[in-house]
C-alpha cells in the first residue's frame, strides 16, 4: 500500500474531520443526488438540457452576469479565459501573483500550451494598483485569485480590489477573477456575490471545494465572451458528453452549503485563535473559512504523527503539509465546513498539542 493510499484509508476510517464536510461513500453521495427533484427527466447532452442549463442560469444570476458555462475542470476554464481575453487585444501578457494557482499549481500550463507570458506581480499577500503601475508594458489580462490560497487564503481589502478594477477598466485591460473560493470570500466583504463579480469582466467559480460538489466549475461573463471562449474550451476537451451528475452535486452544494458560508467563516476565526494558543504554533488570521497553521517539524514527521493521531482518536485534522521558507517550519491548512462542528475549539487545540508532542518524540 502506498503512502497516499494509507493516508486515504486512515482518513476514511475516521469519524470526525476538522476540515470540510466529512467523508461519504459513493452510494451515499449518489443516493442523495438521485433524491433531488432536479434529477427527474433526462440527462444533458454536451451540456444542453437540465440540470446543467439550470445550474448555469442560477450561477449567472448569483453573480449578476449575462451567462455562465459549466466546465468540468477549472484548469481548462481559466486557460480558455486568459487566451480569449489576450486574443481579443493581441496582447499576450497575463498579470498575476506568483503564488496564484494558475502560476504555481498547474505546471506552467498557460505558458506551455499558449503563447502567453506571465507578468508576475508580488505585493506580498496580493498585489494592487502600485504593482500594476510599475509594470511598464501593455497587459492582455489581469488575473486576481480570491482568496490567494497559497498566501494563507488572503483577500485584498475591498477598496484595493475596487481600485484594481478601476485601473483595469480605465485602460481597457480585462480583469479575470480566479474565484475558486469566491463563495467563501463574500462574507468577509459583507457584500452580495453580484457586487463582487461586477468588478471583473470574467469570473471562474468552483463547485467542488466549499460547495462539496463532485467536480466542475463555471466560467461566467458576457454572452460574447463565452462565445469566443467556447472554441478554446472545446480544444481543451471540455465538451463532455454528459455532465448531469456534476451539475446535480453543484446545485446541491448551492442549496446546502452556500447559505452557511458566513457561519463557517465565523467559526474559522474562533478555531484559529484556539489553535494559535498552542505552544509552538502560528496561524494566519482567517478572512475566509480557511487558514494556515504553522507547525515546528518537517512535513514527513508531522504526516506520520498525524496518521498515528488520526488512528488513535478517529479525528482527521488536515490533509497534508508543505515546507515553508523558514527551516524546520511546516504549513498545514484548515478549511471549516459542516464536519468541523463536531470538533470544539478547545479539543482541536488539544489535538494539535498532542500532534506536536508526538512529532517531537520522532526527532
Amino acid at each position: 500500500m502506498s503512502d497516499a493510499e494509507k493516508r486515504l484509508q486512515v482518513k476514511r476510517g475516521c469519524t470526525r474531520w476538522l476540515s470540510g464536510h466529512g467523508e461519504s461513500t459513493m452510494r451515499e453521495r449518489l443516493a442523495g443526488l438521485v433524491a433531488m427533484p432536479e434529477s427527474e427527466g433526462y440527462p444533458d447532452v454536451y451540456g444542453a438540457g437540465d440540470p446543467v442549463t439550470a445550474l448555469e442560469r442560477r450561477v449567472a444570476e448569483l453573480l449578476g452576469k449575462p451567462a455562465a458555462r459549466f466546465v468540468f475542470k477549472g484548469v481548462i476554464a481559466q486557460q480558455a479565459a486568459l487566451r480569449t481575453w489576450s486574443d481579443a487585444s493581441r496582447i499576450h501578457t497575463v498579470a498575476l501573483h506568483p503564488l496564484s494557482h494558475i502560476d504555481s499549481d498547474e505546471l506552467g500550463a498557460f505558458e506551455r500550451l499558449h503563447p502567453l507570458r506571465a507578468v508576475r506581480l508580488d505585493g506580498g499577500r496580493g498585489f494592487g494598483v502600485a504593482e500594476l503601475e510599475a509594470v511598464g508594458e501593455p497587459l492582455g489580462v489581469v488575473a486576481v485569485e480570491l482568496p490567494l490560497r497559497n498566501a494563507g487564503f488572503a483577500l485584498p481589502e475591498w477598496d484595493d480590489l475596487v481600485a484594481v478594477s478601476r485601473w483595469c477598466r480605465e485602460r481597457g485591460v480585462p480583469l479575470h477573477f480566479d474565484g475558486a473560493r469566491l463563495w467563501e470570500s463574500a462574507p468577509y466583504y459583507d457584500r452580495p456575490l453580484d457586487e463582487i463579480a461586477d468588478l471583473a469582466d470574467s469570473v471562474y467559480v468552483s463547485f467542488h471545494k466549499g460547495l462539496n460538489g463532485l467536480a466542475g466549475c463555471a466560467l461566467v461573463g458576457s454572452d460574447d465572451f463565452l462565445s469566443r471562449a467556447t472554441p478554446w474550451l472545446t480544444r481543451h476537451g471540455a465538451n463532455v458528453y454528459a455532465s448531469y451528475p456534476y451539475a446535480l452535486s453543484a446545485i446541491d452544494g448551492l442549496n446546502k452549503y452556500l447559505p452557511r458560508m458566513a457561519a463557517y467563516n465565523s467559526r474559522a476565526a474562533t478555531l484559529a485563535h484556539a489553535i494559535g494558543q498552542v505552544r509552538g504554533t502560528g496561524v494566519t488570521a482567517p478572512q475566509t473559512n480557511g487558514f494556515r497553521v504553522f507547525l515546528p517539524g518537517s512535513p514527513e514527521a508531522l504526516r506520520d504523527a498525524h496518521l498515528r493521531l488520526a488512528e488513535r482518536t478517529g479525528t482527521w485534522l488536515f490533509n497534508g503539509g508543505a515546507r515553508t521558507d523558514v527551516p524546520g517550519l511546516t504549513a498545514v491548512e484548515v478549511e471549516v465546513g459542516e464536519a468541523t462542528a463536531a470538533v470544539p475549539d478547545d479539543e482541536a487545540a488539544r489535538l494539535f498539542a498532542d500532534l506536536l508532542d508526538s512529532a517531537e518524540g520522532d526527532r
